[in-house]
């Protein structure tokens, strides 16, 4: 790269006020460094490969500020900003300083392109709020006592169901030779994941003890990617969980899933655990290998998270078709994909290893299945049978006929408005597996998503309306204008059913629809919303007013 003009490039949008001046080529792996001289002039001091800048950054970075700090560099993000006209965002933050204590700063980040490249430009600004004020330390220590007897209460419930589980199981196993089976360990050591997901050193301690006692192997994690760099990044993010296993393109990965998935009698085999997938490589493509994935029914017993670069939004719709657990934006916020993935894994572990025990102690695994789809079905009667649920469906069944009756263009047929119907009280059905008082976050909305859909799978029997209520769940939080969660996805790639279910409970929000309500969103909140829903809206408002 031309050093020198890139140097001119940075000058003209800093000034000699701005210190801890990066700039970031992801794709290439490095991150500039530049400092200014005694002379005030400016100079690349040093160049870092982004694995690096990432382990530098997350020790000066408060941690409350870390998820902030990293997602405010989301190369999607900060594009998708500049085509709207707005190539400059700031994010404020805590940085531990030489004197011990931690300073406000904030960076102000540009999405500039330069010699074809897209490059993330990062200089931060002091601004001079040091954390020395009595009652503001007083009420951070207070903050953070909570936090700490938060924690604490968190890892006793936490520690405590994990136990009740384990003896469960045990007081429900026939015969010493089942207790010894390799998928009991495996469900016994998903249900300690579970419990260590958020505190790494607490995992680490019973992966030691466990490997130091028995012959006990790490589950495999499969990375698909062209990029050597990317490849290397997420290994040194997981390493310490998995046993890492690397392909360079589609065909290698479809080979080595072939070997250890597929493969009757290989017992040099790797438990595959996971898989994040490139989209974008040579040979064979992301989407080949997640139709192998599909062709198989190996979706729904192992998670695959794209790893997304700047894919275009008919990319993401077309991906989120398959069952995918997430999108990993590049530049990686290596805590939260980290926690992410581990949660998804061993939720999907624990459903696997406890159903495969469950044959393996020659149970009637139909009889079984049938006790869990009765239990759903009674839970979900239950929600649907409520007021807030049967208003839901009353409104839905005057709406989603006269959307397709004014705009046939979205095909909603007969078939299509019943499973609207029926489905639209399940929108967040995910929920009843999330505690009450877990703050709502992107994480949290992926993780209830992720549940929704499994609870889809035990209730709803008939393929297409399991797809219909799967897109409800999946996009029902997303707004027509970007502004949604938890992906951000806009316009009609958001699906016409889920479309409707948000602007229905938008209505039912607070219980029988108001006058104000109404006009919120026909007016004020237009923005959010589908056109062509709002229009809709206000041909039935008078007999929606009735329900």
């Amino acid at each position: 790269m031309n050093e020198k003009g890139l140097i001119e490039q940075v000058l003209r949008i800093i000034n000699s006020n701005y210190s801890n001046i990066y700039v970031l080529d992801i794709d290439l792996d490095k991150v500039y460094v530049f400092d200014f001289t005694v002379a005030n002039s400016l100079v690349i001091k040093e160049t870092l490969s982004y694995t690096d800048f990432i382990d530098i950054a997350t020790k000066f970075v408060h941690k409350d500020d870390v998820s902030d700090y990293f997602n405010a560099l989301s190369l999607n993000k900060l594009v998708s900003a500049a085509i709207k006209g707005s190539s400059e965002t700031k994010v404020k933050y805590r940085r531990l300083c030489e004197t011990g204590e931690y300073r406000f700063f904030v960076n102000i980040i540009n999405y500039l392109p330069f010699e074809g490249r897209k490059l993330i430009f990062m200089m931060s600004e002091d601004i001079n709020e040091r954390l020395v004020d009595s009652e503001e330390n007083n009420l951070r220590l207070e903050s953070e006592v909570v936090s700490y007897k938060n924690r604490i209460q968190n890892e006793s419930q936490s520690i405590s169901d994990a136990i009740v589980k384990i003896n469960d199981l045990l007081d429900n196993t026939e015969g010493d030779s089942v207790l010894r089976t390799a998928n009991t360990k495996e469900y016994i050591n998903s249900i300690f994941t579970s419990v260590s997901i958020n505190h790494p050193e607490l995992n680490a301690a019973i992966v030691d003890k466990v490997t130091s006692t028995s012959n006990y192997i790490k589950p495999s994690l499969l990375i698909v990617d062209d990029s050597t760099i990317i490849r290397n990044s997420l290994k040194r993010i997981f390493d310490k969980d998995y046993n890492i296993i690397m392909a360079k393109d589609g065909k290698e990965a479809i080979d080595i899933i072939t070997l250890n998935m597929l493969t009757k009698g290989n017992t040099d085999k790797q438990n595959i655990v996971g898989i994040l997938l490139d989209l974008i490589m040579p040979i064979s493509d992301g989407f080949q290998v997640l139709n192998f994935l599909k062709s198989y029914n190996l979706l729904s017993h192992v998670p695959v998270a794209i790893i997304s670069g700047d894919e275009t939004r008919e990319t993401r719709k077309r991906v989120y078709t398959y069952d995918i657990v997430d999108m990993l934006e590049k530049p990686f916020n290596t805590d939260m994909i980290r926690t992410r993935i581990n949660k998804i894994i061993s939720l999907y572990l624990s459903s696997n290893n406890l159903q495969t025990m469950l044959v393996n102690n020659r149970k009637d695994i139909t009889g079984v299945e049938s006790d869990i789809k009765l239990i759903m079905s009674k839970i979900v009667n239950n929600i649907t049978s409520n007021e807030y649920s049967t208003r839901l469906k009353k409104m839905a069944s005057l709406f989603v006929p006269a959307v397709q009756n004014k705009f046939p263009k979205y095909n909603i047929d007969s078939k299509m408005q019943d499973a609207i119907i029926t489905g639209i009280p399940l929108y967040n059905i995910g929920a009843i597996a999330i505690k009450d008082d877990e703050v709502i976050t992107r994480m949290s909305m992926k993780e209830e998503i992720e549940y929704g859909k499994k609870i889809a799978s035990f209730v709803v029997d008939d393929n297409y309306s399991l797809n219909v209520l799967k897109n409800i769940i999946m996009y029902s939080c997303e707004m027509y204008n970007g502004t949604g969660y938890p992906e951000g996805v806009k316009g009609n790639e958001i699906p016409i059913e889920a479309q409707i279910t948000n602007i229905l409970v938008r209505l039912c929000s607070k219980g029988k629809v108001s006058p104000a309500i109404l006009k919120t969103i026909t007016d004020t909140e237009a923005s959010k919303y589908n056109p062509d829903l709002i229009a809709v809206l206000n041909d039935v408002k008078k007999d929606i007013k009735k329900i």
